[in-house]
């Protein structure tokens, strides 16, 4: 199988002495005190801190197995509807894709309540790169009780609607920049308190468009008035990345002045000013320390020759101040970027009851931990940005070729940028890293490829079973750098990348021969290794949902809806599939796959549901078995077939 992507627009135990090596600490410590949702479902992530774990405990690994569909809600728009609904009392809402439509749906009936479509710019689907979903509103009330729902339309606004029982009131509008600069705005919004003052909570939002020579960017708005707090650019001077006196990264590599200037092209030109490196993904916080967590895109241009340097702040995870925007400290995973390594997976903010215990006898009970899509999970602590662990996480050691560990006193990959620490470490002179790329060549089997191990999909944790449930790719990549020319507002990306089947075994569930698209690995945080792994044949391009009652839901590109026993010993045994269609009477001839993040949540009648989209377009489409979108689904946003659908499964 071979995929190409032309330039279009578009953890853990006391460490023993085997921890004691400077690349990589295999060992880790118990956790959390984690909670989850209730009866509501109010962010992309669930929780402010995007676990993605719902304590309601209806649903179990005993009954999961009678799970029916209830309903199916239709939104009337074509495209691949991505993110989450939202559930808030007996009203489920929706945020289509392009126009960016609101949709509140009555849980008692199922009927609409009532749409609130926005004026778009048309002009933002020539200029989005992708596809032109959004990853999901959120959910809050003012100091004065007032609850709206909060979105960002691809156009570059941020809009708050308040719920009016038949209609949707727009309470304010705030555009964040100009469209036809080639920035906008598919992320998921998040709010957050306001810890500075007793004032309104903040609105957190981040831009897209990192392949059109644009620099990325996080904005933060008073949630009452959509007045701007803050904004922080993630490439350029310190000023503009908001980096001043708190600032304290815990490698050399990170510090300095302006290094968002100076690490491309030795500071000569304005190159970062095109730098990509924006915050398309899932933001997260940490209310005990106010702190936002997230990361950055690949840089600009993907021709990596063409911008020499450390190119920071691309491919970099940030701990920011929500209060104020300013950074606390920055760690760029994978420096100089040459395979589209984003560093946009969300970052999971976790308390240990028994810390990590590092070489040095510090404690660290407050970590961060990422599923990279260059194929490491990092365990940091999330006050410092010390590396406390850097693992692989693909099936076998061949699924990471790029890097072969992460050193943990320099922070740089290895072999890499830090050729001392390489030499020190044996790896030999002038090795250099191993998978570079360079314009006018072709570097053969790089894994991960540009879709990463793991891509923004979102994973789930559970601590009631301490394991992280990760979506993960088996692919590896040819990647070829051309020349990218710079105009302004047009594509800025400059490669040519073949996609193809990466290393990962056969497994025998599969029968023999028989390759795996993806795995859905459970993650055991407390050893630092993966526990089991539940392949699939098509491609988890979705998030994942852990519950209370050890269940794991996720859908796939082949239109299954999943579910599985997350328990240690349960081994991913699959519990229910369903294909994701319409049910009778009402039944239209429509199947569709998911892209979407599954919710939990409890109905009018005080029982647990499960709610999940369906609907792909153009990209999610090409990696169905058809190789094309849903039926009916094209590029118009009239749908033909009722467009994308929430479906909605219940026990008897």
């Amino acid at each position: 199988m071979t995929r190409r992507f032309l330039p279009q627009p578009f953890a853990t135990t006391l460490l023993f002495a085997a921890c004691l090596m400077t690349f990589t600490v295999i060992c880790h410590a118990q956790i959390t005190t984690a909670t989850g949702t209730g009866s509501n479902w109010t962010s992309h992530g669930g929780t402010l801190d995007g676990i993605r774990f719902s304590a309601l405990t209806d649903i179990t690994t005993a009954n999961a197995a009678s799970l029916q569909l209830e309903r199916t809600l239709q939104t009337g728009v074509n495209g691949s509807h991505m993110g989450a609904p939202l559930v808030v009392g007996s009203t489920l809402y929706v945020v289509t894709p392009f126009p960016n439509k609101l949709i509140a749906y009555d849980l008692n009936s199922g009927a609409t309540k009532w749409t609130f479509t926005p004026s778009v710019n048309h002009y933002a689907v020539g200029v989005n790169c992708c596809d032109t979903v959004n990853r999901g509103p959120a959910y809050a009330t003012t100091g004065n009780g007032t609850g709206l729902i909060v979105y960002t339309t691809l156009d570059d606004a941020v809009i708050a609607i308040r719920d009016d029982a038949t209609v949707g009131t727009q309470m304010w509008r705030t555009t964040l920049a100009d469209v036809r600069t080639g920035v906008t705005t598919n992320g998921s919004v998040l709010i957050v308190p306001n810890q500075s003052s007793a004032g309104n909570s903040i609105v957190v939002v981040g831009s897209s468009s990192g392949e059109m020579a644009v620099r990325g960017w996080l904005q933060a708005l008073d949630l009452a008035t959509g007045k701007l707090l803050w904004k922080a650019y993630t490439t350029g001077p310190d000023s503009d990345v908001l980096i001043g006196s708190i600032y304290n990264p815990f490698y050399a590599k990170d510090r300095g002045t302006d290094l968002g200037k100076t690490s491309w092209n030795q500071g000569v030109g304005d190159m970062w000013q095109q730098g990509g490196s924006s915050v398309w993904n899932d933001v997260t916080y940490d209310a005990a320390n106010d702190l936002l967590f997230y990361g950055t895109s690949q840089p600009g241009t993907w021709n990596a020759d063409q911008r020499l340097g450390e190119n920071k702040w691309s491919a970099s995870i940030y701990a920011r101040k929500a209060s104020t925007g300013q950074a606390q400290w920055i760690y760029q995973a994978t420096p100089h970027d040459m395979f589209d390594f984003d560093a946009v997976s969300e970052s999971i903010p976790l308390n240990l009851t028994t810390p990590i215990t590092t070489p040095d006898q510090v404690a660290h009970s407050q970590v961060l931990v990422q599923f990279n899509k260059n194929g490491f999970v990092y365990t940091f602590d999330r006050l410092s940005g010390q590396i406390l662990s850097a693992i692989k996480y693909g099936p076998i050691p061949e699924s990471v070729n790029w890097a072969d560990a992460i050193n943990l006193t320099t922070g740089y990959p290895m072999p890499g940028w830090d050729a001392a620490s390489d030499q020190q470490a044996g790896y030999p002179v002038g090795k250099g890293k191993n998978k570079e790329t360079h314009q006018g060549a072709i570097t053969s089997n790089i894994c991960p490829s540009a879709l990463g191990l793991k891509g923004w999909e979102p994973s789930a944790f559970s601590p009631t079973q301490n394991l992280f449930y990760v979506p993960t790719f088996n692919f590896c990549m040819n990647y070829e750098a051309l020349q990218a020319e710079y105009i302004a507002g047009a594509p800025y990306m400059g490669n040519n990348i073949s996609i193809s089947g990466g290393p990962g075994t056969n497994p025998a569930s599969l029968g023999p021969g028989h390759w795996f698209m993806s795995e859905l690995v459970a993650w055991d945080f407390v050893n630092g290794q993966r526990l089991w792994a539940k392949p699939e044949m098509a491609a988890i391009y979705a998030g994942i949902l852990a519950t209370a009652g050890d269940v794991v839901f996720y859908g796939t590109l082949a239109g299954d809806f999943v579910a599985i026993d997350g328990t240690a010993a349960g081994g991913g045994t699959e519990l229910f599939r369903t294909k994701l269609t319409d049910p009778a009477p009402n039944a239209s001839g429509y199947a569709c796959s998911s892209v979407g993040s599954p919710i939990a949540f409890t109905g009018t009648d005080g029982k647990q549901r499960i709610a999940v989209f369906s609907g792909v377009s153009w990209l999610a489409g090409s990696f169905t078995a058809s190789g094309k979108p849903c039926p009916g689904a094209t590029s118009s946003t009239t749908a033909t077939n009722g467009g994308g659908r929430v479906h909605i499964f219940k026990l008897p």
